[in-house]
């Protein structure tokens, strides 16, 4: 009778086995699209193919009925998209009237990105003078601007800009699709 029941435990015990072992592993789902290298390359490709940009910010006050202008310049080169590191890198300039406002390097690990969003230039502006306290400002800008905001974390943001909607809509994608990949957030868009 023990010989049966032992019998019995072993064949049951085999069969337990065999049932796990034929049991799919499950890993975590990758987003459907290029790969990260592609996405990389992409970014790289088309952040640096925007060169030297330049725009006239027009400003009212509806408060006192006064106008304003801003000329900007922005370049973003050197764009370095490291899909083994999960990083871009790159440096830029800032020119406002005719002076230099930033002329940095800066980087981000994809990893960290928590939000992408492609929003206006006037959209952009006014968001920030409304946060500023002047909610009477009206801004607009000229040949049209669509800004890339990458935000990590600690509020980092990270900004690109584009003339061509097409072409920052494309990037935008992009750029959401290698921060799911690393591990990030791929935002509002």
């Amino acid at each position: 009778m023990n010989t049966l029941r032992i019998a019995v435990a072993a064949l049951v015990l085999t069969a337990f086995s065999a049932a796990i072992a034929q049991q799919p592993t499950v890993s975590p789902a990758q987003p459907a699209g290029p790969s990260l290298a592609a996405t990389m390359q992409f970014l790289q490709t088309k952040l640096n193919e925007q060169g030297k940009m330049n725009w006239t910010t027009h400003y009212h006050d509806s408060a006192d009925n006064t106008n304003w202008i801003y000329q900007f310049t922005f370049e973003a080169g050197k764009v370095v998209a490291n899909a083994s590191a999960c990083t871009i890198a790159y440096h830029y300039t800032i020119v406002r009237d005719g002076v230099q406002i930033s002329d940095s390097d800066a980087s981000f690990n994809l990893h960290d990105v928590q939000d992408v969003t492609l929003i206006t230039g006037d959209e952009r502006q006014n968001k920030n003078d409304v946060a500023a306290g002047h909610p009477t400002w009206n801004a607009k800008v000229d040949p049209p601007v669509f800004d890339l905001i990458v935000r990590g974390q600690e509020k980092a943001e990270f900004y690109f800009f584009f003339f061509d909607g097409d072409t920052a809509n494309r990037v935008s994608k992009a750029m959401g699709h290698a921060a799911e990949l690393c591990g990030g957030s791929r935002g509002s868009f």
